[in-house]
């Protein structure tokens, strides 16, 4: 009896040890790059559908085995996902990733036109492969790769200078555009120091030779003698003469070249509407306060670069003015009206009855303004520090002349202007014509009386 009890503790010993062994069981898993065998470190590994976590530094990840069978899937971008089933006893696992297959895309330009470059030969090679392209009739050319790569690209084409670029390709699609520059050509390129916009038709002249002008673009193409020391001279109306000396390497294609606008002087002239000089008026240029304008209503702005400006003139009193100007040479000349400042003169207009007067005419200083609304109300614009005349009319009233006048940078309070009916006189006539005739009526009536009374005498005496 006690040696069967022994013998079931013994076995129940043995069971309890060999499931804690199995439960102590771990699965190292290393992932490795297919192509160099470098280890993959922040790979996503998944355990039956779960994220359980990344790969170290170390391209390993430690997972708890001993419970059967396990369904694992390794993902990481830039490369293809691996998955499979793994026996629970399995201690070590090394996982290999193949990397992503990927394209490049490649454009080639002429340095000097910009235009396509066709006929090109690509040669395209990694550490374990190579491949040949031509570029075709759009300067492209199109190459299979693999992310994480580093591609040396070589490229020839006729009467171009041979070029050689690095293309290190990551986990996407790439494309990549490049210039050939011509083995006999040479690019001139003019901009404007200050403002970097394209100077065209600017002169070029190498080695006292006129060679041509700048196009739209500011661009001159000419074949150059490259490794020798060449005169440059470039010159435009406006400009300061460029002169530069260059040695042209067989590496270069384009020459930048910047001019110095010469600087200009502008004058302002300031006038009111009479044609009278204003004296004192600021002008500023840009925002920027410049000077004020002499008794002769002159303003003069001076070291300027030829170019286009906003203009502000202004003086208390006038209403402001902004404009453009171009300055292009030293006798550039603008002249400014300025116009006496204005505020808003809110109408009413009504009858003596003060009801509304709608339609009536609304006229300032003789020129007619408008008519009022249905309210009878009209706002007018009137000229400060001036006695504006201020004229209603409509039919059957008598018009109305006001005078309003208010000082500068005051405001105005409506103003109500109340219109008198005219007399009927069609009605007075009418009046009048029926007073005459009852006045005749009763003067033939008065007479035929009086001829009664006659008669009546005349046979009393018979």
């Amino acid at each position: 009896m006690n040696s069967s009890r022994i013998r079931f503790l013994f076995a129940l010993l043995c069971i309890i040890a060999f499931c804690g062994a199995v439960q102590a069981t771990n699965l190292l898993i290393t992932v490795q790059d297919s192509l160099d065998n470098s280890t993959i470190p922040h790979a996503t590994v998944m355990l039956n559908g779960v994220n359980v976590g990344m790969t170290d530094n170390a391209g390993q990840f430690l997972i708890q085995s001993g419970q059967g069978d396990l369904n694992l899937l390794i993902s990481m971008h830039g490369y293809a996902d691996w998955s499979g089933i793994v026996g629970g006893n399995v201690t070590n696992l090394s996982v290999t990733l193949n990397r992503q297959s990927l394209v490049v895309n490649v454009s080639l330009f002429d340095s000097n036109s910009l235009a396509p470059v066709s006929g090109a030969s690509l040669f395209l090679t990694s550490s374990n492969s190579s491949q040949t392209a031509v570029s075709d009739a759009t300067g492209s050319a199109s190459f299979g790769v693999t992310s994480f790569t580093f591609y040396l690209l070589n490229i020839t084409a006729p009467n171009y200078q041979p070029r050689s670029e690095t293309i290190e390709v990551e986990d996407q699609n790439q494309n990549v555009q490049y210039w050939l520059l011509s083995e006999n050509q040479y690019s001139f390129v003019v901009k404007d120091a200050n403002s970097l916009a394209p100077v065209p038709g600017a002169v070029i002249s190498v080695n006292g030779v006129l060679v041509g002008t700048t196009d739209s673009r500011g661009v001159l193409i000419f074949p150059i003698s490259r490794n020798t020391p060449v005169s440059i001279q470039a010159t435009k109306s406006g400009y300061q003469t460029l002169n530069q000396i260059l040695t042209i390497s067989t590496n270069e294609a384009v020459d930048p070249i910047t001019l110095t606008p010469v600087p200009v002087t502008g004058f302002i002239l300031v006038f009111d509407q009479q044609n009278k000089p204003i004296s004192g008026a600021s002008v500023s240029l840009d925002g920027t306060l410049l000077t004020n304008t002499t008794e002769f209503g002159r303003a003069t702005l001076q070291d300027l670069t030829p170019g286009t400006y906003t203009v502000v003139v202004s003086k208390a009193g006038y209403s402001p003015v902004s404009q453009q100007i171009s300055i292009v040479n030293e006798s550039s000349e603008f002249p400014v009206v300025l116009s006496p400042a204005s505020v808003n003169q809110p109408l009413y207009v009504q009858d003596p009855d003060q009801k509304n007067v709608a339609g009536a005419t609304v006229m300032l200083n003789g020129a007619v303004m408008g008519t009022t609304d249905s309210h009878g109300q009209m706002e007018i614009q009137i000229t400060y520090n001036t006695a504006n005349n201020i004229t209603v009319t409509d039919a059957g009233y008598v018009p109305q002349t006001v005078q309003q006048e208010v000082s500068f940078g005051n405001t105005t309070s409506p103003l109500t202007i109340t219109l008198q009916r005219n007399m009927d006189w069609g009605f007075v006539t009418l009046v009048g014509i029926g007073i005459l005739i009852v006045l005749f009526i009763f003067a033939v009536i008065r007479l035929a009386g009086r001829r009664n009374r006659h008669h009546v005498i005349k046979r009393n005496e018979i």
